[in-house]
């Protein structure tokens, strides 16, 4: 009796010892600051998802994933090494760059970038030419952007009326009908019109792409400082394969619902955002990769797709002296297939 008691007690503890072995430490896990670009959008499921089901934790990290407020923000929280990895704009990364901020970027997410002027479908604007003698809403920074596309497609600047409006604003002032159209990122705010004008609330939209008229830089993607770059790559390697095990999961049509209910409960997003959400999440899939990147693992970036990028920052008059494509990015972190 005493030997099959001692036997038993051997077998538990051996049981102990093993499963301590093999969980994660808690204490040893490594903290990862990760800033998003905005509050919470569509293509920011697999994040939460690698949180929630435990990917990030088998890597050997704690990330915390905190919301944005803009790109440029989270540029300048990255540069300002007060976020470890920063989910951002590429051409405002690199624009930041030129102007001397020491990162990088490290992951194409939004490859395919989301630019454009949105109208409503009974007065739709579905060309540049079109925009004469119409009345748009844009924020100050995105002029730039706007100007560069009439340029691109001789456009009379002066026959348009521009409003100069703040991100607060801009939907509301479309929305109440003080201005023809707006320019925005597709995947974001616009997509809860779309859900409201799908709810019998308002009209229907129709998006005229800047990437269709010849201003196609690369969209959102991850960066770091280089100094984090060159003391951690293992991490930031650790963190990349972690969430694109999570992309390829939510990318999965029976998981998406999952995804939803784990980044509402993770973000603390009202509920009434999720139609939207799960629209956007719809309109990411396509912009992942570009016809250069196609056939390489999610997150790689073309050279020429970081070309383009760099020229359109000189064609809007950002920067006189842009650095090489080449020295923007990074693809020596992504997971191979």
């Amino acid at each position: 009796m005493q030997s099959r008691l001692l036997s038993l007690l051997c077998s538990v503890l051996v049981a102990v010892l093993l499963f301590a072995a093999g969980a994660p430490d808690a204490q040893a896990q490594e903290k990862v600051n990760f800033r998003l670009d905005f509050r919470l959008s569509g293509y920011h499921l697999p994040y939460y998802w690698a949180k929630a089901k435990g990917y990030y934790d088998k890597e050997g990290l704690a990330v915390d994933i905190k919301e944005g407020s803009g790109s440029g923000q989270t540029v300048n929280l990255v540069n300002a090494k007060e976020a470890d990895i920063g989910l951002a704009d590429f051409m405002l990364m690199a624009n930041g760059i030129a102007k001397g901020m020491q990162i990088k970027g490290v992951y194409g997410l939004l490859q395919k970038n989301p630019w454009a002027v949105i109208s409503y479908q009974d007065a739709a604007i579905k060309t540049p030419k079109e925009l004469e003698g119409r009345s748009v809403a844009i924020i100050a920074d995105h002029k730039a952007l706007l100007d560069l596309l009439l340029k691109r497609n001789n456009v009379a600047a002066d026959k348009i009326t521009l409003r100069v409006v703040n991100v607060a604003t801009r939907n509301t002032v479309f929305a109440e009908g003080k201005v023809d159209s707006f320019v925005s990122v597709s995947i974001g705010s616009p997509t809860d019109l779309v859900v409201r004008a799908q709810q019998g609330k308002g009209k229907p939209l129709y998006f005229m792409n800047f990437s269709d008229f010849g201003v196609a830089p690369l969209g959102q993607g991850l960066l770091v400082h280089n100094e984090y770059l060159a003391k951690h790559a293992d991490t930031i390697r650790k963190f990349i394969r972690a969430s694109n095990l999570a992309l390829a999961d939510v990318l999965k049509p029976e998981n998406v619902e999952e995804a939803l209910d784990i980044a509402l409960r993770e973000s603390g997003v009202s509920v009434e955002r999720r139609a939207s959400l799960k629209l956007q999440w719809s309109d990411a899939i396509p912009t992942l990769q570009t016809d250069n990147s196609k056939g390489k693992p999610y997150g790689w970036m073309s050279d020429k797709d970081w070309a383009t990028t760099v020229d359109v920052l000189q064609s809007i008059g950002s920067v006189t002296d842009a650095p090489p494509a080449a020295s923007l990015y990074t693809n020596d972190l992504i997971p191979k297939p």
